[in-house]
């Protein structure tokens, strides 16, 4: 089955005049080089809803001014997109809200203000942006903004043969598809923990779940019909992504999380991932069910598939 040449449609980023916008509205550039669509700009400027206050003098002069400075901010980047400005009290649902109204394939933030250079560092906004959002979600590397956006030469899977994974590892070859570059995958083979802390594995228990993962990796890379390589490493999957994110210039993983469908709930794995990534992540939701319970639909995720001879 072939992968569409664009992957995104609309592209929502949100730009809030610090720095963490301006490396979201890069990384959001380099998504669309990638994989198409269409990037609206959206800047949320502090507003309790009030009926009695919609349309008053003073709530416009905050939206006219918001407004200009966005678009200043904007024109500074050499940047020119469709753009909206929001009233809300909280930037993460302003966020959703416009990523619903547009339809979004993939909604786009920055980090924290303060972090290390070139690393994801999770503030208030992008945490609750993950949380709950409506599509997938990418969050930028902090010093993005400063430089030209640069196109992507290598995107990261996380795989483990769960359906969260194959969802993200059905994007993530989409993009590499689309962008023509190498997609890498990686599993962790993690062992079990015992029920009791004084039982003893078998020997040769964890080289069997090595090779287990192993043959996982090698069956979906002979599946994929993009230019892909992986690996399976026994460790902690946090540990082993992390170590990925050194190596590429995206990675794409799944939420892990229970919640609604087709949306995020960012599992403890995920949170713990973004904290320590070094370079931009892309959370994607699970879709459609998952088995999990309180689920009823079943899952259906897309990949390409080589064409058999």
């Amino acid at each position: 089955m072939a992968l569409p040449d664009s992957v995104f449609k609309t592209i929502v980023v949100g730009v809030d005049g610090r720095q963490g916008g301006r490396d979201a509205l890069r990384l959001a550039e380099q998504l669309a080089d990638a994989g198409g669509g269409e990037l609206v700009a959206v800047r949320v400027f502090s507003y309790q809803h009030r009926p009695a206050l919609a349309g008053s003098p003073a709530v416009e002069e905050e939206r006219e001014s918001t407004r200009v400075a966005l678009e200043r901010e904007l024109a500074d980047m050499g940047t020119t997109v469709r753009t909206h400005v929001v009233g809300d009290t909280s930037p993460a649902r302003a966020l959703h809200r416009m990523a619903e109204r547009e339809r979004a394939d993939v909604l786009v933030v920055g980090s924290a203000h303060r972090g290390a250079i070139g690393r994801v560092v999770v503030g208030d906004v992008a945490l609750g942006s993950l949380h709950r959002s409506p599509c997938p979600v990418a969050i930028a590397a902090r010093g993005m903004g400063d430089r030209d956006a640069a196109p992507l030469t290598r995107i990261g899977v996380g795989f483990d043969g769960t359906q969260e994974s194959r969802q993200a590892l059905a994007l993530a070859a989409a993009l590499a598809n689309s962008a023509r570059v190498q997609l890498e995958l990686r599993c962790a083979a993690t062992t079990p923990i015992p029920l009791f802390a004084e039982a003893a594995w078998a020997d040769g228990a964890i080289v069997d779940y090595h090779l287990e993962a192993e043959e996982l990796i090698s069956r979906t890379l002979a599946e994929l019909d993009v230019d892909a390589v992986g690996k399976a490493v026994v460790g902690d999957p946090v540990e082993t992504l992390v170590e990925l994110t050194r190596r590429v210039d995206l990675l794409v993983v799944g939420s892990r999380g229970w919640g609604p469908i087709r949306r995020i709930l960012l599992g403890s794995t995920a949170a713990r991932l973004i904290r320590e990534a070094a370079c931009p992540v892309l959370v994607v939701p699970r879709g459609a069910a998952t088995g999990e319970p309180g689920e009823q639909e079943p899952a259906t995720v897309k990949i390409a598939l080589r064409t058999a001879p």
